[in-house]
Order: C-alpha cells, then structure tokens, then sequence
C-alpha cells in the first residue's frame, strides 16, 4: 500500500498568494455566522458556532475533529439560491454539480453524488438526486433556518452513503425549543434579474395551549419560486464545442448552427411547497410531527435529453414529494448515567416525470422509503459522555419509459453505531464505530447482503484559549447501489450509455484530517490538510466503445467506426472499481482590522485544492483550486461587503474528459436593517458575477453547454417578528 501523499503546501500557498497579488481587489468576506447573537446586533465574523450534525451533542466548531461549514442568519440569506448545491458553491471545500438552475448537488473535496448524503432535520431526503446529476435535490433553500456541511467522512452517525461528507438541512418545522412569544414568523420576497424571477415566503408560528413548562405550538410555512431562461454571459456551447459542430457543418456541405446566445434555453424553473407541523414541548423535551410538500417543475438545458426529430433540450422534469416526519426527544440532567432520548423518523413519497417537448411523459421516477434512527445518550463520569443508537432506512426505487436504464429495486438498511467523547484538561478523544446491514433486491436479478464496519478516532488538543489541534482518522465500508450494480441503458443525464457491473464489491476507504485552528485574536482562521485512500473505489471509466441505436436496439461499435462516425452514438461507459487516491489542502484566514462594540471590518482569504487519481489517471470533475479575497464592514444597521473568488485552470482530467478554463467571478452585497419593536425588517442587494465573465465549471456535466448566470442583481426584504 502506497502511503498519503498530500500536495506541497508552500508551492499552493505561493499560487494563491501570486493571484492575490495579480490584481485580485480585496472583496467580499464570509460573513456572519453566529446565531446566538440578538437581532440588532451585527453579525460577528467567526469560525466559531455550534454545530449538531457531526456529533450526537452540540459541540463548537473548534471542539471538533472534523471540519465542518455552517451557514446561518444574514451569510445564508445573502448566498440562497434556487439549488442546495448552488448556495453552498462558494463555501470552502464545497463546490456544484451545476446542472442548470434547476439541478445541483454539493460537492465537497470532490466526491458526489453517492458519496455525500443530504438530511433534512437530520434525516434522508429520499428523492432521486444520487441517481443522476439532471435530478434536483428535493429540499429548498429558501425558508431553512440554517444548513450544515460536515466535510470528511460522517458514515459513522449517518451510514456510508456519508462516506464524503454530509449536508444538513435544519428549519423548525418541529419546534424543539420552549419560546415565550405566543406569534413568531416571517416573511420574505426576493427578485433577481439573471432569471426575472421572485421568490417569496413566509413562516408562522402559533402558541396554542400551555403555561409556564410546556406549550403546543403549530407551525406553518408556505414558499413559490418562478423564473425565466437564466441569462448567461455569451454563448451557451463553449467555443470548443461551437468550433467542432462548426467544422461538422462545413464538412457536409451546410451552414454554420446558429447558437443559443444569452439566455439559456430551457432552462426556466418554477417551484411551490409547504408545510405544517404540531409539537408539544417542555423544559426537558419535545414531540412533534410535520407534513411537508415540495414541487417543482424545471428545464433540463443543454443537449442531454435531444431525440431525432424533435427540439434539442427541450425535455422538463415535474417532480413531486409528500413527507411526514415525527421527532421526539428528552433531555435528562447533565451529570446523570443517562442524559437523554433522541427520535426521528421520516417517510417520504417521491416521484418525477420527465416530459417531452409535445407534453408526454417520456421516463418516470418514484422512490418511497423511510429513514429511521434512535439515539440513547449517556455519561456519569466526569468528562465522558456518548452515544449507542440504532437506524433502519428502506427505499422502494422504480424507473419506467424509455430512459428507464435501472431496474426496480428496494433497497434495506439496518445499523447500530456508537459514539463517545473523552476530555482531560486541554486534550478531547471523539471514537466511534458503526455495523450496518445493506439488503438490495432488483428485478431480474438475485438479491445481494453486504455487512460492513466503520470507525473512526479523533483528537482535538486546545493549548491555550486561541489555538487547536485537531486530528482525525476513519475507515468506512459503502456496498454498490443499483446503479452501479445493475445500469444497463442509454442515460441522458450523463450523456452515455452506462454498463454496471454485477460482480462488485464493498468500497472500503481510509480517511485522515489535520486541521489547525485559531479561534480568537486579531486574526482567526483554519488551515487543514486531508487523505483518503479508497479501496476497489466505483466509478464510470469509458470502455472506447460508441452505443449505437438501430430500431430501438443498441449495438457497440469502435468510437472510429464509420457507423459511429455517420448516425452518431454515446460514448459507452463501465462501472469500475480501482485503488484511489483523494487528498487537499483547505485554508480561511480572517484579519479582524477594527472591531468595537457597535462596528466591526474584517479581511477574508480563503482557498481549497484537491487531487484525485485512480492507477495513475486523474479522476473525471474533480474541481479545479480556488482561491477568494474579501472584505466586510458592518454595523448594527448596515452591511457592506465584496469578494472576489479566482478559479483557476483544470488541466489535471481524465482521458477523454477536456480541460477547463479557469474564471474569476465579483460579487458585492448591502443589507440595511430596521427595527420597530418586535419586528425586525432587513433590506438586502447582491450583486453576482458583476463582470459579466464565462464561468464552466469543472465538476459538471454541461460545462460545455451551460455556463454559470452572467452579471445579475437580487433585491429582497425579509421581515421577522
């Protein structure tokens, strides 16, 4: 076994120090991330918040051994966007699978898809976003309360699907706290001009029974998104791609295409849900349950889903999903043997039809399951406490039409985890270990039982009140899913034509984390190095075979043959598995220039890099290094902010996949807030990509015939009381 290899710190840091000082103006900081701060008060700029999705406890930023990205308060309200995917985009480490404005998943340390697992209120979405990168994420941005990303392995909490990280969606649809207000909520309306499209909302939370100890509360939220095409820079299709169907129709004799230039075609989305929830809650816990529903209908841009005959990337996806959810917990005394019950369970139905451009539905997607967990948290000795729990996880996955390339399947999971904490004076021991029992059953296939083990240690050493350590080492088992078992079809999404391979087995890969913190001082910040080595990693490799259809049947060809070079095809792709490498370097850096008690300014640097390679070939969207620089200024009543993010060329590809151009996107914000007793309005414009430059980035399908949104301006007010 090869050891870590982990790139050359100086030479990255010398890079990012180069652009900075080649003309990137100092812009706009990573704001404000402090939720117990009040209302009227500025946001602090901290790597410094609680965090409740990498532990079973709440614990700081800095107490834990992983790292961890948490937006909250004015940051999310400035970064919201239509996609999960696209509001986390410029956080450190995580970058977009960027398919459209209707379509993206996070990308954290350059895994996807699978490999990162997205919870709403700490449990599975369920939806179809895993299966290709064209099917939106089944949760909307818009009234979450906060939203965090652990970066790094958390299967052992959340199973190994988390093998890359997970993201966590948290709203209070479910009241889990005892308020005194008898009326909270919130209203919010949003404009944007890269889709002429509003966004508007509100929340309502009701007091209805109880005294001094308990309360029945019921909430209630409602949400509708539209827009038009996205406008875009310059062209659609890149200039590679416009001079090869260029060169094409000069060949046989027709005239040059005439490009999608501005306006991304079919790329219009419009989406509405809602939800409701009851809870009892008291001093020492809650219960409650919620209903919510989420639809969206959406234009798959780009030429993925053209057929003969008919209008190229005119296909829209309609997707719809009911989901109810019941939690319950109770909070025990802190010093007792047993400190406390958690339980959460939510049942999902999921489905979306993909329509063709005369209306007909031409494939059609659902998934029902449900994720369930139980925690017991306990202690009674001085510094220690932990956590056994049990999860039990289904999903009923169907395909059917003429881009149905899975079969049915129903997929069963059941673990039992353990975590416990440890602190000795300036020294805190974060162990874990988790058992999980995977069933997958497909059509016309035999059923197939993975077992796998997962563990993990940390180390979090604080000598002194501004420095930390912290240290980590895990090691997840993932068995295959479905698709990359049994894919055997045509899949537009990816533009290929996927083959799995039966005879897989168990991912198996071994992680490592150094992360060196500072929380407090003139400046704060966090430089962290991470490995993971994969064994029998799972990905598509391309086979040099073209799929051709004659009739409605498929034949493979050589990529050279004249059959393939005359009707055209999809490249053919495989399930592999191969010895794999990961491993980066993340920093931010906030210089805290001028701080008092009414304004604050601060500088940020932050950057983020990552290598991935399979027998000696880099792997296929891995993201390119990025650097940011930005400036904040705030006071109690305004925010002032700009930032400027440098992306730079990604000439690391595997074969076959094209190099991509590197871009610098500007991007500035003010926000003024207003306070009449209990109801706290704030005003906020965002400008993005203000110099209107070509963005394609790397980690998605489309780079070469959908960039990011041009120069574009968003205008909003919320209000809360």
């Amino acid at each position: 076994m090869q050891p870590f290899l982990l790139p050359s710190l100086p030479s990255f840091l010398a890079c990012t120090a180069l652009a900075v000082a080649g003309g990137l103006a100092p812009l706009r900081a990573a704001a404000p991330t402090a939720p117990a701060a009040p209302a009227h008060a500025h946001d602090p700029v901290a790597l410094d918040q609680f965090v409740t999705s990498a532990t079973p406890f709440p614990r700081n930023q800095v107490d834990l051994a992983q790292s961890t990205t948490v937006l909250s308060g004015r940051p999310l309200l400035l970064r919201q966007q239509a996609t999960l995917g696209e509001t986390l985009a410029q956080e450190t480490g995580i970058h977009a699978s960027a398919y459209g404005p209707g379509a993206s998943r996070p990308v954290i340390r350059g895994l996807d898809g699978e490999r990162i697992l997205i919870l709403e209120n700490g449990t599975a979405l369920l939806d179809a976003s895993t299966v290709s990168p064209d099917h939106a994420v089944s949760v909307e941005p818009f009234l979450v309360d906060r939203i965090e990303a652990v970066r790094g392995p958390a299967s052992l909490l959340y199973g190994s699907t988390a093998v890359g990280g997970v993201v966590n969606v948290i709203s209070h649809r479910i009241e889990t706290e005892l308020h005194e207000e008898t009326v909270r909520g919130g209203a919010e309306v949003r404009y944007d001009t890269a889709t002429r499209g509003f966004a508007r909302g509100g929340v309502l939370d009701l007091r209805l029974l109880g005294g001094r100890d308990h309360a029945l509360v019921l909430h209630v939220d409602a949400f509708r998104r539209g827009g038009e095409d996205l406008r875009i820079p310059g062209y659609a299709e890149s200039a590679a791609v416009r001079r090869a169907e260029t060169e094409e129709a000069r060949r046989e004799g027709k005239p040059a295409p005439d490009f999608d230039r501005y306006r991304l075609p079919n790329s219009a989305l419009t989406s509405e849900g809602g939800a409701a929830g009851l809870s009892l809650v008291g001093r020492q816990g809650f219960a409650g349950f919620s209903h919510t529903r989420f639809n969206t209908e959406y234009g798959v841009p780009g030429h993925a889903h053209a057929h003969e005959g008919e209008e190229e990337g005119g296909v829209r996806i309609r997707l719809r999903q009911q989901r109810n959810d019941v939690q319950a917990e109770w909070r025990g005394e802190p010093t007792a043997a047993v400190q406390g019950f958690r339980f959460r369970l939510g049942h999902a139905d999921y489905g979306h039809d993909e329509l063709e451009p005369d209306g007909a539905v031409g494939t059609r997607f659902t998934n029902r399951g449900h994720d369930a967990r139980a925690e017991l948290l306990h202690g009674g000795a001085p510094g220690w406490s932990g956590a056994v729990g049990v999860q039990s996880t289904r999903s009923a996955f169907t395909a059917e039409g003429e881009e149905a390339f899975l079969p049915s399947s129903t997929t069963r999971g059941a673990a039992l985890f353990a975590f416990q904490e440890v602190a000795r004076g300036p020294l805190t021991g974060q162990f874990g270990a988790r058992v999980e029992e995977t069933r997958l059953a497909a059509e016309r296939t035999r059923a197939r039982r993975d077992r796998e083990f997962s563990g993990s240690a940390g180390l979090v050493w604080k000598w002194d009140a501004a420095w930390s350590l912290a240290a980590s080492v895990s090691r997840t088992g993932r068995a295959p899913n479905a698709q990359e078992l049994h894919a055997d079809g045509a899949h537009a999404g990816t533009q290929a034509f996927e083959l799995g391979d039966p005879g897989l087995d168990s991912e198996v890969s071994t992680g490592m984390e150094v992360s060196l913190r500072r929380r407090a001082g003139d400046v704060t910040g966090a430089l962290t190095l991470f490995a993971n080595r994969f064994r029998g990693y799972i990905f598509e490799r391309p086979t040099g075979e073209v799929a051709v259809e004659h009739d409605g049947e498929w034949e493979f060809v050589a990529a050279d043959d004249p059959e393939a070079k005359e009707h055209g095809g999809l490249p053919v792709y495989r399930f592999v598995q191969r010895e794999a490498r990961f491993r980066g370097v993340e920093a931010e850096v906030l210089w805290h220039l001028h701080e008092a008690r009414d304004s604050q300014f601060d500088l940020r640097f932050s950057a983020d890099l990552v290598r991935a390679t399979a027998d000696g070939e880099h792997l296929p969207r891995i993201p390119a290094t990025r650097v940011s620089v930005g400036a904040l200024w705030a006071t109690e009543r305004w925010s002032l902010g700009a930032e400027v993010q440098r992306t730079f060329t990604q000439e690391r590809t595997a074969p076959g996949e094209p190099t991509t151009a590197g871009y610098g996107r500007l991007g500035a914000h003010v926000t003024r807030v207003l306070t009449t007793g209990r109801i706290r309005t704030e005003a906020f414009l965002r400008g993005s990509n203000l110099t209107d430059r070509e963005a394609r980035p790397h980690p998605s399908f489309l780079k070469e015939l959908a960039p990011l949104p041009g120069r574009s301006l968003t205008a909003g007010v919320r209000l809360t009381f």
